[in-house]
């Protein structure tokens, strides 16, 4: 489905502050028509190097103005939970699904460390994602004691 995913972390978050909202993430169809046609989902999932999600939140208000009108993509974040949504796709080209406009929040617990996107909840036309796929996320870590 996806032949790649490209972040654009958004560096280091103090324990219990946030980001700045450059977090950037690109799916990259694999192929034309790798995404059938009709609506579908997913979801991006934070954890911290301690593998819980508590700690962490996503902010700001997530973008799809990059991403094909074609897809009709949408994107809603709830806690650490970011859902991705088409309405349909182009299956004579391919198509990226790009989401812009996040940040990163973090409580004074979060564990100091890499932190993790996992993609997940595939639905619909996206059925065919890879479940528990862990995103690289260069430069976004928990810094703080």
């Amino acid at each position: 489905m996806f032949a790649s995913v490209t972040v654009t972390g958004v560096g280091t978050v103090q324990r219990g502050g946030s980001s700045a909202p450059t977090l950037s993430l690109s799916f990259n169809e694999a192929s034309v028509a790798a995404i059938p046609r009709g609506p579908g989902s997913f979801t991006v999932t934070l954890s911290d190097s301690a593998g819980t999600g508590a700690g962490l939140s996503f902010l700001g208000t997530p973008s799809t103005a990059k991403s094909p009108g074609s897809l009709g993509a949408s994107a809603t974040v709830s806690g650490n939970v970011l859902t991705v949504e088409i309405l349909d796709s182009d299956t004579l080209n391919i198509e990226p699904i790009i989401v812009t406009g996040l940040g990163i929040a973090t409580a004074s617990t979060a564990a100091p460390g890499t932190i993790e996107a996992t993609m997940g909840a595939f639905t619909g036309s996206l059925a065919g994602g890879v479940a528990n796929d862990v995103l690289v996320s260069p430069g976004s870590v928990v810094s703080g004691p």
